[in-house]
C-alpha cells in the first residue's frame, strides 16, 4: 500500500497556493526523507492501521492530516519501547494496544497544531532585524504580546519605531513606552535606558510570543472534551493512556502540567525543572485531571512533538497517575516520565525518571 503515489506528488506540485497544507509541504523536493519514513510506518502497520493513515494522510485539511499524524507517531514511539498496536477502535479512534509487559491498554493519539509556526518566529528575527536599521542609538526591547500567522512585512512596523525613537531624541516623548497594533500583530517596546554603542543596534532583546496559556486552555478543553467522549464509551473501564502530539516543540512550563494534570503539591523541593525536583500530593487536592474521580480510568499521559532538526517523532515527557487502579509502569512510558519515587504516609511522592541511554 502505497502512500505518497507519484501521480498524487504531480498533483500536489502543480496545485496553486495551499502552501499551508502539510501534504503540500511533503511534495518538496527536501522533504523526501519525511515522505520515505512515513512511507515506511504505514508499510509495517496492521491492515486497519494502514488504511487509516492512507487515507487522512492524504489529506489537504491540516486538522485531519495531523490527527492521522498523532496516531502514527504515537504508535512509532511506543513501539520503540516495546509496545505493540493491534487495532483502531472506536470512538475516538483509539488504539488497542498492550504494554512491554502484555498488559491491555488503550491509546488515545490526539494532534496538536500550534498557532505560531516557525515561519512567525523568522518573521520575528526579520523584524528585529529590520529595527536595527534606524537611525536612533537608544535602545529598545521588543515584546511580542500578539502574533496571528500572516504575511508579515516589517516595514510599517520600522517606520512607527523610527518615527518614536526620533520623537525620545528630541525628548519629546513621556515615559519608557510604546506600543505597535494591527489587525495581525500586538507589539510593545520599551526603552532600556542605554545608548547604542559602535555596532550595536536598536534591539537589545524580543521577547515574545508567549503562547503558553492559550496552549493550556486548548490543551486542558481538549483533554476534558475527549475524556468525557471516552467514560460514556463502551470502553470506560479500560485503562487509557493520552498521547498528545504537537507540530513543532511543546515548550511548555512543567510547573503548568503538574498543576493541570496532579494539581498543587501540599510540599516540594527544589524547582520543577531541576533533576531533584519531588512534589508530595496530599489527600487534600485542588481541581486536576488525575484525581477526578470521572477520569479514574486515566492511567497517564504522554507529550510528543515534531522537531526541525528530526525526521521521526520524539517523545519528551510522560506523566503517569498515580491514583489509577490500572496503573502503567515506568518503563512503559517513554520519554522522561513523572512517576512515584516512595509514598509518604501513603501518599504519593512523585519525582522524574530519565530514560535510559540508548
Amino acid at each position: 500500500m502505497t502512500l505518497f503515489t507519484d501521480a498524487l506528488l504531480d498533483d500536489l506540485r502543480r496545485l496553486p497556493g495551499a502552501s499551508y497544507s502539510f501534504l503540500k509541504q511533503l511534495a518538496d523536493d527536501d522533504a523526501t526523507a519525511h515522505r520515505q519514513w512515513l512511507e515506511a510506518q504505514v508499510q509495517r502497520a496492521p491492515a486497519a492501521l494502514a488504511d487509516r493513515w492512507v487515507d487522512v494522510l492524504g489529506s489537504l485539511d491540516n486538522r485531519r492530516f495531523f490527527q492521522g499524524y498523532a496516531e502514527l507517531a504515537t504508535t512509532t514511539v511506543l513501539q520503540r519501547i516495546g509496545w505493540r498496536v493491534t487495532d483502531l477502535v472506536w470512538p475516538g479512534p483509539s488504539l488497542a494496544a498492550r504494554d512491554p509487559a502484555g498488559s491491555p491498554f488503550h491509546l488515545m493519539p490526539l494532534g496538536f497544531i500550534r498557532q505560531v509556526r516557525p515561519a512567525d518566529r523568522e518573521a520575528i528575527a526579520r523584524l528585529a532585524r529590520a529595527l536595527n536599521r534606524v537611525a536612533s542609538r537608544s535602545r529598545i526591547t521588543v515584546m511580542v504580546r500578539r502574533w496571528l500567522p500572516h504575511d508579515f512585512d516589517p516595514e510599517p512596523v520600522r517606520q512607527a519605531v523610527d518615527m518614536w525613537l526620533r520623537e525620545v531624541d528630541r525628548a519629546g516623548w513621556d515615559g519608557r513606552y510604546a506600543e505597535y497594533r494591527d489587525d495581525h500583530v500586538s507589539l510593545e517596546f520599551a526603552l532600556t535606558g542605554e545608548r547604542a554603542r559602535k555596532g550595536q543596534g536598536a534591539v537589545a532583546l524580543v521577547l515574545g510570543p508567549f503562547d503558553a496559556d492559550r496552549v493550556m486552555q486548548t490543551l486542558e478543553r481538549r483533554l476534558v472534551h475527549e475524556l468525557d467522549a471516552w467514560r460514556l464509551s463502551a470502553w470506560a473501564a479500560h485503562p487509557v493512556i493520552v498521547c498528545c502530539v504537537a507540530d513543532q516543540p511543546w515548550g511548555l512550563p512543567p510547573g503548568y502540567l503538574r498543576e493541570l494534570l496532579y494539581g498543587k503539591p501540599v510540599r516540594q523541593c527544589t524547582q520543577p525543572w531541576d533533576p531533584r525536583y519531588t512534589a508530595t500530593f496530599g489527600p487534600e487536592f485542588t481541581p486536576c485531571l488525575f484525581r477526578d474521580p470521572l477520569y479514574e480510568a486515566l492511567a497517564g499521559v504522554v507529550f510528543i512533538e515534531r522537531r526541525p532538526d528530526r525526521v521521526d517523532p520524539v517523545a519528551v515527557t510522560a506523566f503517569i497517575n498515580p491514583w489509577c487502579e490500572r496503573p502503567v509502569a515506568v518503563d512503559a512510558m517513554p520519554g522522561r516520565v513523572f512517576a512515584v519515587h516512595h509514598l509518604d504516609a501513603n501518599h504519593p511522592v512523585m519525582a522524574w525518571v530519565d530514560p535510559p541511554a540508548p
